[in-house]
């Protein structure tokens, strides 16, 4: 049996997926550097299996007493801006833009609804990016 480790309970990350610039460039566009990225053909992070397509990943770890009305806006924020990552997208063309809720509260006494404004879900709109959350267990092997 491993043991447990603690997660971060609020995570929130922006994916850009599918992409023809080399993964660094598009780190160079957006101003940052991405948490994770890969290269279409090298390997997975497993070392096994050769990626299909390129990715660019930024995640940010939230405090826990964060709302999930302003998870979105604290990832934008760090990245530049709604306008800003609008126009990266519209550059880099990506297959897929994503934003991701990850929330670690299944196991939680205090679980509690959440939402997203109309503002976000218009700058979800202008990005074109789909929205994922993820509920799961604090405390995976």
């Amino acid at each position: 049996m491993s043991a447990q480790t603690d997660r971060p309970k609020y995570e929130v990350s922006f994916t850009l997926r599918g992409f023809s610039l080399p993964p660094e460039e598009v780190e160079s566009i957006v101003g940052l550097q991405a948490t994770l990225r890969g290269a279409a053909g090298a390997l997975d992070r497993a070392g096994k299996t050769p990626l299909k397509r390129s990715f660019v990943q930024w995640s940010v770890e939230l405090p826990e007493n964060s709302r999930m009305n302003t998870m979105i806006a604290l990832l934008l924020e760090k990245l530049g801006g709604s306008e800003h990552i609008a126009s990266v997208v519209q550059r880099v063309a990506p297959d897929h833009t994503e934003v991701d809720l990850t929330l670690r509260v299944k196991d939680s006494e205090e679980q509690e609804g959440g939402f997203i404004d109309a503002v976000t879900i218009a700058a979800l709109a202008r990005m074109s990016a789909t929205l994922s959350v993820g509920i799961y267990r604090r405390f995976d092997a």
